[in-house]
């Protein structure tokens, strides 16, 4: 930049170098969140028997049917970090799009994928369902918690989120896989890890250096 050039052409020179940084930023997390989202929905463990490959969200609800499962502390413990991990991606929506024009987009989104996590219908008449509930629970906070994220302003406060929730959600996705796929194993002969928990885990250690090479690289302020 010329010495001579006036300070308020070059303030607005990097103002327009940060936003299109911003911008920039904000897309790739967007894309990397749908890939989280895919990753979700491929396959977890895989099976010789074509309909026992199953996802995260259908490995969950079917190692819920173990009864064993009703008995760890606290109940349900594996299918509930499998199912965490659409509230973390939902939050994420929210930390990438709060201060951004993708903030409806993103809005809809979560929207979808909270009701994508609601029990059936059958949950009105048998409440006391512990399996029903916690993904009744877990699809209220993914709407509440993302939709009052979206107001935030406070820059550093998203770019914390987007920090430490992809971090939690390497630890959780690696956490509940293992637990599930121990008991999915001793039912099912000849299975194997699917690509989707990979494909999530990849997408979420994008996401985190995404977010801290956008922190601490930003064009420098006069």
């Amino acid at each position: 930049m010329p010495l001579n050039e006036p300070i308020s052409d070059q303030n607005r020179t990097l103002s327009d170098l940060t936003s299109t940084t911003s911008r920039a930023a904000t897309t790739l997390l967007l894309i990397l969140l749908i890939g989280a989202v895919a990753g979700y929905l491929l396959p977890w463990a895989i099976a010789p028997s074509g309909p026992m490959t199953l996802n995260a969200f259908d490995l969950a609800e079917w190692l819920s049917l173990h009864p064993p499962q009703h008995h760890t502390s606290p109940p349900l413990l594996a299918t509930l970090l499998l199912r965490l991990q659409l509230l973390i991606v939902c939050l994420m929506f929210s930390a990438v799009s709060a201060n951004t024009s993708w903030k409806f987009v993103s809005a809809i989104v979560i929207i979808l994928l909270a009701l994508g996590q609601l029990p059936p219908p059958e949950f009105v008449f048998d409440p006391g369902n512990l399996n029903y509930r916690q993904q009744f629970a877990l699809a209220l906070a993914s709407l509440l918690a993302s939709l009052l994220l979206l107001r935030v302003r406070r820059a550093r406060l998203l770019s914390a989120i987007l920090v430490i929730l992809p971090c939690a959600g390497v630890l959780s996705a690696i956490a509940g896989l293992s637990q599930a796929y121990d008991v999915y194993a001793s039912l099912q002969a000849g299975t194997a890890i699917g690509l989707g928990l990979w494909i999530l885990v990849a997408n979420y250690i994008g996401i985190f250096l995404a977010a801290v090479l956008t922190h601490f690289k930003r064009p420098p302020q006069s």
